[in-house]
């Protein structure tokens, strides 16, 4: 059965953007919460960075290897959906687990593992979009998944920031986020079923030469470096800028979730607008609005004094990371084939694994020592310079016509007779 060319209805889009409810909690969380928690345990801001990243170094090898499997096994219950049922609750089960440590080394070993099992189950969340949209419909199911996800991220920062008493976190942080992971992520399981697709019909090629195709797609792979120039920058932000509040800007942790709930805000909506206008104008000329912006407001950042200042600043960031989010993603499937959504959403996260702790080390050994949490903003603005040449040098994006056609030792389930899928 060939794949609907019409892409998810209104309320398929809301099932699978569903899980981005818990992944915003999860992002929120680990973004801008657990940095002051580890903190006043004493860690250190290189250890704050490491443990307060979305990605954690053993993504290295784990994210590649889950995004390869998910696009190569078919099961009753789909390809994609099983990592995500077995891996969110244990995620949410080490969450719980951390709601009553008190002490950084205990705390460490249960934050890097509820990072790995959430990671495990994000990228086939996220590879999920190749399968149930076509290419022209990606970018707004890709818009409406951030914009929730974002949302979901404001939303709980200002419960957090509503709920705090005298600077202490409410007791309920860690089950609040394993909760909302468990019932959202159970949402779109329950209510996205996978494309009708056998594997046993498919002409299967080892791990080996299947991950060394990859390298023919030369420019998804540069656009891949590209990504990670970004990232290298953007993801120096996250671990400190509520510690930038409190300590540079002089405000209360209070305010620095709030301001990171503006952030967030600011960039769901910006999300949903340029997630649709992408599919007009394309991904490839969003992004570079969506990074100009991000590096203008970088330089803002760099130089603010005051709270209006930092406002303005973090708005336009705001801005112009919604768009970036909007399209960064569905830039890349415009650039592979189909069946190579999954093993690409690894290897893009594999990319993240690497830029974030490398990131994290040269802001904290380079730029804080030097210039003070305000040293980030400056790192983002050199990244997101390098970052927007590359792609206006090196990343083309082709006409359908002009796009790979799917290697012929690894045939797409839906290219084969109609008759032969039926279950």
């Amino acid at each position: 059965m060939a794949r609907a060319q019409s892409g998810p209805s209104v309320g398929r889009m809301l099932l699978y953007s569903a899980g981005s409810i818990g992944a915003g909690a999860f992002y929120a969380f680990n973004n801008f919460v657990l940095p002051p928690i580890l903190k006043g345990l004493g860690a250190s801001d290189l250890l704050i960075g490491l443990l307060a990243s979305t990605r954690s170094i053993e993504g290295v090898v784990i994210q590649p290897t889950v995004g390869a499997v998910s696009d190569r096994i078919w099961t009753p219950f789909g390809r994609r959906r099983p990592f995500i049922a077995i891996a969110v609750p244990l995620s949410a089960a080490f969450f719980v687990a951390s709601s009553s440590i008190h002490s950084l080394v205990p705390l460490a070993i249960m934050v890097f593992l509820f990072s790995l099992f959430f990671n495990v189950a994000v990228d086939p969340y996220t590879a999920l979009v190749g399968d149930i949209a076509p290419l022209d419909r990606r970018g707004v199911l890709n818009g409406v998944a951030t914009c929730v996800q974002l949302a979901s991220q404001v939303a709980f920062l200002l419960i957090i920031v509503a709920a705090s008493v005298g600077g202490e976190l409410p007791s309920w942080t860690y089950l609040g986020v394993a909760f909302l992971m468990v019932a959202s992520f159970a949402i779109t399981v329950i209510g996205v079923p996978e494309p009708a697709e056998r594997t046993e019909l498919v002409e299967r090629i080892p791990i080996r030469e299947y991950v060394a195709a990859l390298w023919t797609h030369r420019t998804a792979m540069t656009y891949l470096g590209t990504l990670f120039v970004y990232q290298f920058g953007l993801n120096a932000i996250q671990p400190y800028l509520v510690l930038f509040v409190m300590q540079d800007i002089h405000q209360p942790d209070e305010v620095g979730f709030a301001l990171a709930a503006l952030l967030m805000l600011v960039t769901a909506a910006s999300a949903i607008v340029f997630g649709k206008v992408a599919d007009r104008v394309g991904t490839r000329p969003i992004l570079i609005v969506g990074w100009t912006l991000l590096g203008v407001g970088a330089t803002g950042g760099a130089l603010v004094a005051t709270l209006p200042q930092t406002i303005t600043a973090l708005v336009v960031a705001g801005i112009g990371n919604g768009a970036a989010t909007a399209v960064a993603w569905p830039l890349l499937t415009a650039l592979i084939p189909s069946d190579k959504t999954g093993v690409f959403a690894g290897l893009k996260a594999a990319s993240e694994s690497i830029a974030i702790p490398l990131s994290v080390v040269v802001a904290a050994e380079l730029f804080l020592p030097r210039l003070g949490y305000r040293g980030i903003f400056v790192m983002l603005a050199v990244t997101i310079v390098l970052a927007l040449l590359l792609l206006v040098r090196l990343v083309k994006v082709p006409m359908p016509a002009q796009q790979a056609p799917v290697s012929k030792t690894y045939v797409k389930a839906e290219d084969a007779p109609a008759t032969s899928l039926r279950r």
